[in-house]
């Protein structure tokens, strides 16, 4: 049975990875924002990995720095901004381009540097559009005691970022820990396995779905199943199995 099929129902599909990415592809509008809520572990990024892959032009901000998840991916580092002409040029002419943004460098000194450099290429992909930006954990890169101004700059890009067709793709382990506008302005929602009945609630809130549909999805999961929910509440609940990178 096709994903399409199933578009009037709120019963859970189960679909394979290769199946979800065809209906995705062709769902997912630029512009449109993607949640993936889930416990440490539980392979969000490898899912973010492979449906940024769906996108020509995407920038992952690895905050933490030397993420092998996001080195599987086979990306390239990028550590200065601008990026040079030539690569524009390519774009311009219809090339792809995926690049993940700092260095591998670990200790806090690294990781300010690297704040500065997410907080240069925001400012510039919000004026240039069209990128896909994938924040790898939302939480550590608009913790307010160490990002101050990177959090209120994501909140504004949230919000904003529509208009500019450029769509923001957040890994997060609890929805309350980071800014509301990560959540509210997500038109998609991948969720793994959890047991917090406060994230349930906050995902049936985000979703705008009934907490008991949201609910009983979520405790229908099986490892290492991941459950997709669209905000628009006539889109279908589908279930599926990401593949390892």
């Amino acid at each position: 049975m096709r994903p399409q099929e199933t578009e009037d129902s709120a019963e859970p599909l189960a679909v394979s990875w290769p199946a979800f990415q065809r209906w995705f592809d062709d769902h997912w509008n630029p512009g449109e924002h993607v949640a993936l809520v889930g416990p440490t572990g539980s392979g969000k990024t490898t899912t973010a990995v492979q449906i940024c892959n769906l996108r020509p032009y995407v920038l992952a901000c690895d905050i933490k720095g030397g993420d092998q998840t996001l080195a599987r991916s086979g990306w390239p580092r990028i550590t200065k901004w601008p990026l040079p002409g030539k690569l524009y040029d390519q774009m311009q002419s219809g090339r792809e381009f995926r690049a993940i943004i700092g260095d591998s460098a670990r200790g806090s000194a690294a990781m300010q540097r690297r704040r500065i450099l997410i907080h240069r290429v925001l400012n510039d992909v919000w004026q240039q559009g069209g990128w896909t930006i994938f924040v790898d954990d939302m939480q550590l890169l608009t913790d307010t005691r160490r990002s101050a101004n990177l959090s209120l700059q994501l909140e504004d890009f949230l919000v904003a970022a529509r208009d500019a067709k450029v769509s923001i793709v957040s890994n997060m382990q609890a929805p309350r820990r980071v800014p509301r506008a990560a959540g509210d302005q997500a038109s998609w929602l991948v969720v793994y396995l959890t047991r917090d009945t406060d994230v349930v609630n906050r995902l049936a809130e985000m979703a705008g779905r009934p907490r008991e549909e949201i609910r009983g999805a979520v405790r229908g999961l099986r490892r290492p199943c991941i459950l997709l929910v669209g905000t628009d509440p006539s889109a279908p609940i589908l279930v599926t199995r990401p593949e390892r990178l």
